[in-house]
Parts: structure tokens; sequence; C-alpha cells
């Protein structure tokens, strides 16, 4: 069967662990070129050892830092001379509690990684392929963002708003052959929970980053001529035991 990946060249921020490094595989294997970025140093190193093809460029950035997002662009081009796709997987809960115990601090960076950063990687990346004449951004979202748990409330509203403002984008992208795509997932085996310091047991039996990367993958392997404007993807065991999602 035909795939659309053969040959693009896919920017995979947060490309170190989980559906980042899941896709990133998953791509290589269609014979994309990927760009996986990541802001510990260890971790890159040892994906993109991990990984090991010559269609691979990893690039040590931080979301947060528009010079970060410059430096990877650049990079990318100088290697492959074109974007034709950036997935914005990085995220991190940062800090989950109650409202009245998030400090301005808190907010910030809750928002910063997860939401503010995202927009400044479009930024970016957009003046590039609006002079290709196309291009895809694709936006890993939570599954938090349609459904609601207590202290959750900060991270929800930043992925929540993450998808309002793909929809606009997809509105601007689309006046010059671009498309724009929410990639919104529920729980799935991932260091996520580990990272934010939360106790992960109850993950037993859910999907690992690989069954839900090959949805991702699905979001960029589709014809020129179409776009997947969102996609919603729950482990039915979450689905039976915490949230219904009709």
């Amino acid at each position: 069967m035909k795939n659309y990946v053969n040959g693009k060249v896919v920017v995979i921020t947060g490309g170190t662990a989980g559906f980042g490094l899941a896709a990133a595989r998953l791509l290589l294997e269609l014979d994309a070129r990927v760009v996986i970025t990541g802001r510990n140093p260890e971790r890159l190193q040892a994906a993109e050892s991990e990984l090991a093809s010559e269609r691979l460029l990893a690039v040590r950035a931080d979301a947060v830092r528009t010079a970060d997002w410059q430096k990877v662009i650049g990079k990318t081009l100088d290697r492959f001379e074109r974007i034709d796709v950036l997935v914005n997987n990085h995220g991190a809960a940062v800090k989950i509690a109650e409202v009245e115990q998030m400090s301005d601090e808190d907010i910030q960076a809750v928002v910063e990684v997860n939401l503010t950063s995202v927009i400044k990687g479009c930024r970016e990346v957009i003046p590039v392929m609006k002079r290709q004449g196309s291009g895809l951004i694709v936006n890993v979202s939570s599954g938090c963002a349609y459904h609601a748990w207590p202290k959750w409330a900060i991270y929800t509203a930043a992925k929540d708003g993450m998808i309002g403002f793909t929809r606009c984008l997809h509105l601007e992208m689309s006046q010059w052959g671009g498309k724009a795509t929410s990639f919104i997932p529920g729980a799935a085996r991932t260091s996520f929970c580990q990272a934010a310091g939360i106790d992960d047991g109850w993950l037993d039996g859910f999907p690992s980053a690989e069954d839900f990367a090959r949805t991702l993958v699905h979001c960029i392997d589709v014809p020129e001529n179409s776009f997947i404007e969102e996609v919603n993807i729950w482990g039915t065991k979450q689905v039976k035991e915490m949230v219904v999602p009709f």
C-alpha cells in the first residue's frame, strides 16, 4: 500500500522518549527523513544511537526558547533543505495540584511548556512551509482537553487551548496550502507520570507509546489533498474504568 511519508522531512519535538521516539522509529521505517529534539543531551544521544539512521538528525533544543526553535529550523534546512511536517510532541505536567496551590511560577511554567512553546514553534516554522507552498503541523494535545479531573485544571487549560489554536492555525495555513492537525491521546505507558512525580502503577494494561504512535504517524500519512482535523485515541481500559468519551 502506498504511503505519503516517504522522503518527507519530519521534525519531532520531545523525540527522545514516548510518542516522539516511537513515531520517529515508525517514520524512519517508512523512509521519511526525521529530526528529533530534546533538552537532555544524554537522552538525545541515546535516542540517536537507538534509531541509528543516516536519515536522522538529532538537535538539542528547549521548545520554550525561541532561539532554540531557530536553531532547529536552521540545522534542519542545512541538512535536508526543507521541512514538510512539524510534530509538536513536547510537553510536561510540571506540577499537578489544586489551583489554589499553584504559584504564579507554576502556572506560567505549565502554560509555557504546553502551549506558548507550541505557538512559538508554529510561528517560526510557518515561513519555511509557506515558501514551499505546503506543510503540515501536528500538535499533540491530551485527553485532558475534553475531560475534567481534579488537580489537572492548568494543564487541561493549556491542552484545550492548543486544540482551539490548531483549528484557527489550519484556516490560516490553508490559504497557502498548509494544514494543521490535533492528535489527542488518552493515557499511555510513557515516562509522563514518572517525570511529573506521579505514581504510574495504575497504567498496567494501558497502551504503550508504540501503540498510540501508529495513529500519530497516520495523521501524517495522508494525501496532500486531505487532512485530519483531530483524532482522539484511548486505551480500552481507560474508557472502561475511568472515562466515557461519548
